[in-house]
């Protein structure tokens, strides 16, 4: 659908289409994301609806129904139904690959120093398991960087394992987009290099489906894991896994339901009951999304965005965003005039100012020896909202500098 086809306007007017505060400046959709009404509205139509007949639902209409919002979301990444599963959110799903898999003495995976903390935690889990017998390899990380440096550094590492006796790359996590910066990572050239060297890939795309365009034929990921409810406007939570074929008999739920060892999909379909509703919401979403401009329109909105914005924010506070225009998605992320070395500035002391002061939200994280802003971009925001974020942070900067 072109601009001038949808009769929707997207900015402060699309605010109405969502439950937001109207005092509330929402530029952190990217941590948890937000539904709009009509989403809502099928999310608790599908609760009512199991409680009219609970046994009937659950026992005939529910795998149905599964099969139908597996079949939908499948399409939209270009990958088979069967392929794909629904998990609460991308933390499970990861969790649920790297528990699954099997690990031998000289393991080591590998993963890059902007991993999402809990998947840190949980590659740290596995070590801690398989004690002495599975090593991690962090590479090393600081934007700005190129995309052909990050190449290169993962290049270099594996060529550098590969020297070593008696150890071996079992598998790498890397992030389609990565949390703190909120950057796009060059994935599709990582994976074949990763495959080349007979080592799993594991996509962390909690961020991308929604943000950026994804086709898992062309990616060819061995596991990718993607929330729904943050970018596709589907109910809070929902996730899919996606496991190529090659490897599905390896991987289980992380609880051990009625179907275990019935086939990835039987096995995932029923693990205990839950409110599934959330992922039901998967049809609404993409209706509405369709309806107010699709993917193309909604994407270029918010990148363009994104970029508008944070370099607005960054000339207010006299530093610059993290470049290139090429790696910002529908994030980005702005350079604080305060170095790490300032002990006065922390997190809490910002999140306090953040919510109970200002009522705002963005990320502030550490990175490369300075706080950053992490802001969101999004279709009920516009460039005003950036502006009136900018003079804020700065007050709370200066409001450091000056102890």
């Amino acid at each position: 659908m072109s601009k001038e086809e949808s009769i929707f306007e997207f900015g402060h007017s699309m605010r109405s289409k969502f439950l937001l505060d109207s005092d509330y400046i929402p530029l952190n959709h990217g941590s948890f994301g937000t539904f709009p009404k009509v989403v809502q509205e099928a999310f608790r139509e599908y609760q009512d609806k199991v409680e009219t007949n609970p046994d009937k639902f659950i026992r005939r209409d529910l795998i149905p129904e599964m099969c139908k919002a597996r079949e939908a979301v499948a399409k939209f990444i270009n990958a088979e139904t069967n392929e794909v599963v629904f998990v609460q959110n991308t933390t499970t799903g990861i969790n649920t690959v790297l528990k699954s898999l099997k690990y031998e003495e000289g393991d080591k995976l590998l993963y890059f120093s902007t991993v999402y903390v809990s998947i840190r935690k949980t590659l740290e889990f596995i070590r801690e398991t398989y004690a002495g017998k599975v090593e991690l390899i962090e590479i090393e990380v600081n934007y700005p960087i190129s995309d052909d440096d990050l190449i290169d550094k993962l290049d270099k590492v594996i060529k550098e394992e590969q020297q070593k006796p008696n150890t071996k790359i079992k598998l790498a996590v890397i992030d389609a987009i990565s949390s703190n910066p909120g950057v796009i990572v060059p994935i599709q050239r990582m994976i074949p290099i990763l495959r080349q060297n007979d080592i799993l890939s594991i996509v962390d795309g909690a961020h991308s489906i929604g943000q950026i365009p994804l086709n898992i034929r062309e990616i060819e990921p061995d596991f990718f894991v993607t929330n729904c409810h943050k970018w596709l406007y589907t109910a809070r939570s929902s996730a899919i896994l996606y496991v190529s074929y090659k490897y599905q008999e390896k991987i289980h739920p992380l609880v051990t339901g009625m179907f275990s060892h019935e086939g990835f999909v039987s096995e995932f379909s029923w693990t205990g009951a839950q409110d599934v509703s959330s992922f039901l919401t998967i049809h609404t979403a993409l209706e509405f999304r369709k309806k107010i401009g699709g993917e193309e329109m909604i994407q270029n909105y918010c990148k363009k965005l994104a970029i508008e914005g944070g370099n607005l924010i960054a000339s207010i506070l006299g530093t610059e965003i993290i470049g290139p225009e090429s790696i910002i998605p529908s994030m980005v992320n702005i350079r604080l005039p305060i170095p790490t070395s300032n002990e006065e500035f922390t997190e809490a002391k910002f999140l306090d100012l953040m919510f109970n002061k200002y009522n705002f939200s963005v990320v502030v994280f550490k990175h490369n020896k300075y706080w950053y802003i992490r802001a969101s971009a999004q279709i009920y925001t516009d460039l005003n909202d950036f502006e009136k974020v900018g003079y804020i942070v700065k007050e709370i900067c200066d409001s450091f500098k000056t102890m």
